[in-house]
């Protein structure tokens, strides 16, 4: 109902009919907002499930210490993003460019963040908390695999990534399918890493959809656009 009026938060509001919908269409911010959005969603989806696919495909072999590397990796998951967001901030912000001074590194001598490429260090600490979970699932995908498959597979000669295109990944399709849709779903609707890393800057290049409609509600207070935006 709010999104059809013009109501600030507080006090009157007046009927507008679709204003806000057609001013939303118009508005450059907004409609960079959706385009950085998309373009994160995309990549940090498709980038977290390779990764996440290789790494449990790893651990689920036979190797030492396999526990212990699981309770580490799924350390950031536990951490949650906001807190992530802020560490990461001050490692991009202070010891990155640090390190990169110090070997002459030009490219790691500046905080990413403050720059245009800002999308791939939210990116990067995206991945890193993201894998565990994923992760996760591969591994109980991995694990629910009857192996009288692959004593078959050796038996007629499927080794290395034949048996894994032909045997491991279809078998995973229930696992492949529900990180994919819970990694898009989570990656659209991001905010903490983004809000405790740049809050939508440079220049609102790194604002998302979520971080739009949070400061047109609180920032500017108004109420009846940014419902309109949620709604959408």
């Amino acid at each position: 109902m709010y999104s059809f009026t013009d109501w600030r938060g507080y006090g009157d509001w007046n009927f507008v009919g679709l204003r806000n919908y057609i001013h939303m269409f118009s508005d450059a911010d907004t409609g960079n907002a959706y385009l950085f959005t998309f373009k994160f969603a995309v990549i940090t989806t498709i980038l977290v499930n390779v990764i996440s696919l290789i790494l449990a495909c790893a651990l689920n072999a036979k190797i030492k210490f396999k526990n212990t590397i699981k309770a580490f990796y799924f350390l950031p998951y536990m951490l949650g993003s906001l807190i992530v967001g802020f560490i990461f901030n001050y490692i991009f912000a202070n010891l990155i460019p640090q390190l990169g001074k110090g070997l002459g590194i030009k490219a790691l001598s500046v905080n990413i963040l403050g720059t245009n490429n800002a999308i791939w260090g939210i990116i990067a600490v995206s991945l890193w908390i993201g894998c565990a979970f994923n992760t996760l699932i591969y591994i109980a995908g991995l694990q629910s695999i009857d192996t009288d498959v692959y004593e078959a597979a050796d038996l007629d000669g499927a080794t290395g990534f034949r048996r894994f295109s032909k045997i491991t990944f279809p078998l995973l399709a229930p696992s492949f399918t529900i990180n994919m849709v819970l990694s898009a779903k989570g990656y659209l609707m991001v905010y903490d890493q983004i809000m405790a890393m740049t809050e939508g800057g440079p220049n609102s290049s790194s604002e998302t959809i979520s971080i739009i409609i949070y400061k047109t509600l609180v920032k500017y207070n108004n109420t009846g656009y940014a419902s309109a935006m949620a709604v959408i």
